[in-house]
């Protein structure tokens, strides 16, 4: 299944035919800087070289991203978009499970190489750490909070569900699975997680209901 995944994030991601030549360039861009990540850490990539290998000029570069941090959360960006997305149908648990395992295998192969690298750089990067809380960490927040919200107008979550709390318990999980590398992360693992963190939001409102 992480194979197919990563096929079809590959697929959705090639640069399509008859694109506008700005668009092109822009997307050999995106393109290289990936690349980069997915082979050398934050430090050791530069501006220069993800515009010569994308065949522009660094000024070309520049037009569109202020610094290489923004091109370089974005590079991410576009891949993650084509690999995670949130669906609006289904009852919103259903939902936000299969949202979690999409992460979950996005967390694997070079894609997860990549979200590791980003995550290891932003500890002493400010620049990026900031593009990184406003380019992905900020937006998808709010979009999995929508979901619990919904959960919670669905009933399938207690009133008193903080949004902020169930995302850190899943996601702080997978991503010490992620960093650290001591096992091996699959889909089994990610929905056992997930199980988890509900079950114990709904103990722990019936818990507060008795006292």
């Amino acid at each position: 299944m992480v194979t197919s995944n990563l096929q079809s994030e590959t697929v959705c991601c090639k640069r399509q035919a008859g694109r506008p030549r700005s668009e092109s360039a822009r997307m050999a861009i995106l393109e290289s800087a990936y690349s980069f990540l997915e082979e050398k850490p934050v430090a050791e990539i530069s501006t220069l070289h993800i515009a010569q290998k994308a065949g522009v000029s660094t000024a070309t570069v520049y037009r569109w991203w202020a610094t290489k941090e923004a091109l370089l959360l974005e590079a991410l960006l576009s891949r993650r978009k084509c690999a995670v997305m949130l669906s609006t149908e289904g009852a919103p648990l259903d939902r936000l499970r299969d949202y979690v395992v999409q992460v979950g295998r996005f967390f694997t192969g070079k894609s997860g190489i990549v979200v590791a690298r980003i995550l290891t750089a932003i500890q002493d990067n400010p620049v990026l750490r900031q593009e990184f809380i406003d380019q992905i960490y900020a937006p998808s927040n709010r979009e999995v909070g929508c979901g619990v919200e919904g959960a919670i107008s669905a009933g399938q979550f207690p009133g008193n569900t903080v949004a902020a709390v169930f995302l850190d318990c899943i996601f702080g999980s997978l991503l010490s699975r992620l960093l650290i590398r001591h096992t091996p992360m699959d889909d089994a693992f990610v929905i056992d997680v997930f199980e988890m963190v509900v079950a114990g939001i709904r103990a722990r409102s019936g818990a507060l209901l008795t006292r």
